[in-house]
């Protein structure tokens, strides 16, 4: 009984089998079918998985990642929600969702059929992004930001108190140029949208000449609100050639300044150096010296002759040829008048309403005795300049050294020298009568080389007590623009 039973028992059982397997392979293949449908699992479009999706929700899956999320980006630790549509960021839905269909098709059925039985996935490229964006737009959108965020430098500042000047504040600026990369790197990314602007340190700038400017106009007003008088300044950068110049054409009485056109000519007329008789009396007429002879002295030898009044219209005339036009002298020193001689018109002195009182024997204004200094100043830096151009080798560049070595040993302890430390090497020749104080030279320092030439006119009579402590102001805030980073604020100098 045993032995006809079991045969059909186990037919049974095969069949049973086939039949379950043929149950499940048709379930799969059914499934497998449908998966056909979607995207296959592990597909991704721009880095963005895909797999198991329709084409419509592949694409709308695409448009919230892509567009529907905003990138951030950092100013410092300021974030910004910027949308990808103001970039005019766009996706070619169609070429990537074809390239995608190409994916799913690309496969053979029962190969894939397989797979899918075994839980294998089928193996599929990925879809690189393809977009683009406005990068103009893009730059209008950081240039939003950047103005919304940068901090411009503020500037440095005078500090009246001190004459000096103080830094100023460093400020921050957005480089547009070199943050695009990485801007446009977070667009393209599907995740982890944030980028960095690269913000850069500005340094304030160093003060410029106006600054200094400011700072005398607002030192000085006091001097001419209270007293009525003038003050007069040239200030000239000699590396820059730039220049400050508060009423530094208003007529001035040339005292013992225009003793340097004296010396400058005398040079010019010598054949040769200066022997010893001759130097001495250079030396006299530019050092401090309580005479007048040392200078009138000279003025024969311009003349060539004991004839001191064609001395002075030789340098007069010198004067006129170098374009200082405002400059004459009209007698010797010591002499009140001149016989049949009135005072020379000038444009200085020509002015309608005029606020000083200048000597008629000799006058200047301080741009045209700064304009001097620079001339000497270049002749002897061997850079030609006008002094060479209208005389040529009748002044060498020795000459003008020379002249600037005589005036260094020019030594009173005050006006300009009160302003600058005491190492600092200053040629220049002072002077003064009853209602006019001045002072004009070369100053070599560390930080630039510049001419000064200062003047104050009070009518009547101008107190000493007030116009040292002034003019020594004014050479010190001077100093102090020139070196700006070692400023001199000592109150008095060494001597």
């Amino acid at each position: 009984m045993n032995r006809n039973t079991s045969p059909g028992l186990g037919q049974w059982i095969t069949v049973s089998i086939m039949v379950v397997a043929t149950l499940f392979l048709l379930i799969k293949l059914y499934q497998y079918a449908g998966f056909r449908r979607y995207y296959p699992a592990g597909l991704t479009i721009g880095g963005v998985n895909v797999g198991g999706l329709t084409r419509e929700e592949a694409s709308e899956l695409l448009n919230n990642v892509y567009l529907n999320s905003p990138i951030i980006i950092y100013h410092g630790e300021q974030p910004f929600e910027v949308s990808p549509t103001e970039a005019k960021f766009t996706l070619d839905l169609e070429t990537m969702l074809a390239q995608a269909d190409f994916q799913r098709a690309q496969q053979d059925f029962w190969a894939g059929f397989w797979g899918f039985l075994w839980g294998r996935p089928v193996e599929v490229d990925p879809v690189p992004l393809s977009a683009t964006h406005d990068r103009e737009e893009l730059r209008s959108v950081l240039q939003d930001i950047a103005l919304l965020m940068d901090q411009p430098p503020q500037p440095p500042q005078p500090v009246p108190t001190s004459l000096s000047f103080q830094y100023g504040e460093p400020g921050i600026q957005t480089n547009i140029e070199a943050s695009f990369a990485d801007v446009e790197a977070a667009l393209y990314r599907p995740s982890n949208r944030e980028a960095r602007l690269i913000i850069e340190p500005v340094e304030p700038a160093r003060p410029n000449i106006n600054l200094l400017a400011r700072l005398l106009v607002n030192h000085l007003q006091p001097f001419e609100q209270r007293t009525g008088g003038v003050a007069s300044v040239f200030i000239m950068d000699l590396d820059t050639g730039e220049e400050v110049a508060i009423n530094a054409d208003v007529a001035m009485s040339g005292m013992d300044l225009l003793r340097i056109p004296i010396v400058l000519e005398t040079y010019r007329v010598l054949d040769g150096l200066p022997n010893l008789t001759q130097r001495a009396l250079i030396s006299d007429t530019l050092v401090i010296q309580p005479d007048v002879q040392s200078a009138n002295a000279l003025l024969n030898i311009i003349a060539g002759e004991e004839d001191p009044y064609r001395g002075v219209d030789q340098v007069t005339d010198s004067m006129q040829k170098l374009g200082l036009v405002n400059t004459f002298i009209l007698a010797p020193y010591g002499e009140t008048s001149r016989p049949g001689v009135r005072t020379l018109e000038t444009p200085a002195n020509s002015v309608e309403g005029l606020r000083t009182s200048p000597d008629p024997l000799r006058q200047t204004t301080a741009e045209d005795i700064g304009t001097l200094l620079s001339m000497i100043y270049y002749c002897a830096q061997g850079q030609g300049g006008a002094l060479m151009a209208v005389y040529g080798d009748d002044i060498t560049r020795q000459d003008c050294q020379e002249i600037l070595n005589y005036m260094s040993q020019n030594k009173i302890g005050s006006l300009l020298e009160e302003g600058v430390p005491p190492n600092v090497t200053l040629a220049h020749r002072h002077g003064w009568i009853g209602d006019t104080h001045g002072d004009a030279g070369i100053v070599f320092t560390p930080g630039g080389n510049y001419v000064i030439v200062e003047f104050l006119y009070k009518p009547e009579w101008l107190e000493w007590e007030l116009s040292a402590p002034l003019l020594a102001d004014v050479s010190r805030a001077t100093y102090n623009y020139f070196n700006f980073d070692t400023p001199y604020l000592t109150d008095s100098r060494a001597n």
